[in-house]
């Protein structure tokens, strides 16, 4: 075993010898077998226990175990507690998903003086992973079931049987706890392991050597189609401004339209339904879907995506041209007789004589109204916006600049004709250059 292990030690990192490794061990057979493992074979390792209280005394009898192990070996022990139940009481998750990420998070804490975090899933885990995500649904992802590798976290021990393991630990005298729990069917994976996997084996007796050879295949079919989609991604989308537009003229042209909108959206925490919803129904131009993280909204011809933002947009009041200055690149010029206007819309001009403080930077409100340079008049800012096709998330990222109680400049797109220079009667003017934050 030790050689075959050391095998899958150099599948996965190269050179084991190179290296320093975090062990996340538990004080069960696997997690024992594999830090004696590790020993016996030479590697730079430290030990790294989590104690969830979760099942009284014998939670504190792991711990222990583990301290014991550390101490008679010498080798460096990280230990954390967590009151688990009392983080879990208003997460809205279960107990073992509260703990899962709590134990990988401190993995990474603490894990980051060290090249690897190694943990102990095993074969048999994996076959019940992926037999349980079957059972609950699942794409390619699921069917790949535990990775070997993810990361900096390796798990060797996938190599090995629960069976192989639990035997080494007895030829070899090595302690281990037993979870007690481990024989309640009522939870999902005991009863698969106890029930379900024995009568899968009576039809296959050489069950957990197939699955991992299907995961293998599968593994390479995953990398392929991940592969395949990074691709569509990029054809599809921009990213520009905290914000990601899908062009969906050319994904309604795709035969794959559904899939490659979901695995567009799930980055952002949309599920099938809301890909159900814009395919099937085709949304109308400016609905809008919510995820916990994210706003999708139906533009036209695109979908565009941005971070949800609870805090209220702030209005800016600039009370001097040093102020002015801490917000826009300023410039005075002098009037020589040839000026020369940019056609930007990121720069306004304004007249020495004209600027007058206190100049307020704000967000459009509804009355809202300025006379477009160059048009035929006053027009509302909303219909500005209708007819420059800004959508719902450009209005509410525009700024404006009022002066005077007049709408001067909507910032990075149009100024006001009344305040426009009068080259024969100006003498000195300001470049005022926006850089396109705010």
């Amino acid at each position: 075993m030790k050689e075959r292990f050391l095998e899958q030690m150099i599948h996965l990192v190269g050179n084991p010898n190179a290296h320093s490794y975090l062990l996340a061990v538990s004080g069960g057979a696997d997690s024992c077998v594999m830090a004696h493992l590790f020993r016996e074979t030479g590697l730079k390792f430290a030990l790294a226990h989590c104690n969830f209280h979760l099942r009284g005394e014998d939670s504190n009898r792991d711990m222990q175990l583990v301290k014991e192990v550390a101490t008679h070996w010498g080798v460096e022990l990280f230990v954390k507690e967590f009151d688990t139940l009392a983080l879990q009481r208003d997460s809205g998750k279960s107990v073992e998903m509260v703990a899962r990420e709590l134990r990988y998070a401190w993995f990474e804490e603490i894990g980051k003086a060290y090249d690897y975090i190694v943990t102990a899933h095993q074969a048999d885990d994996a076959a019940e992973t992926l037999l349980l995500n079957i059972c609950r649904g699942t794409g390619l992802k699921g069917l790949v079931s535990i990775p070997e590798q993810n990361g900096r976290i390796i798990r060797p021990m996938l190599a090995f049987s629960a069976e192989e393991i639990r035997n080494y630990a007895r030829q070899n005298n090595i302690p281990y706890a037993v979870d007690c729990t481990n024989t309640d069917e009522t939870i999902k994976r005991n009863r698969l392991r106890a029930s379900v996997i024995p009568v899968l084996k009576t039809l296959n007796p050489s069950l957990l050597e197939t699955l991992a050879h299907n995961r293998n295949v599968l593994r390479q079919q995953l990398a392929f189609y991940q592969d395949c989609m990074t691709q569509q991604k990029q054809a599809l989308t921009i990213t520009q401004d905290n914000q990601v537009t899908v062009n969906r003229t050319m994904l309604q042209k795709s035969r794959h339209q559904k899939l490659i909108l979901y695995e567009i959206l799930s980055d952002f925490g949309f599920g099938a339904e809301t890909v159900d919803e814009l395919c099937d129904r085709n949304s109308q131009t400016g609905t809008q879907y919510h995820s916990d993280s994210h706003t999708l909204l139906v533009n036209r011809d695109e979908y565009l995506i941005r971070p949800n933002n609870s805090e209220e947009p702030v209005d800016i009041l600039l009370s001097s041209l040093e102020e002015l200055k801490s917000y826009f690149s300023v410039e005075l010029i002098e009037n020589d007789g040839n000026i020369t206007f940019e056609k930007n819309n990121n720069i306004l001009y304004l007249d020495q004589n004209v600027l007058h403080f206190p100049i307020h930077l704000r967000h459009w409100k509804t009355g809202d109204f300025f006379y477009p340079l160059g048009g035929k008049g006053k027009q509302k800012i909303s219909d500005y916006f209708t007819d420059h096709k800004f959508d719902r998330f450009a209005k509410n990222r525009a700024f404006l600049l009022e002066m005077n109680h007049d709408i001067v400049w909507i910032i990075g797109h149009r100024s006001d004709e009344r305040y426009k220079i009068d080259v024969a009667k100006t003498k000195n003017y300001y470049k005022i250059c926006f850089n396109g934050t705010l």
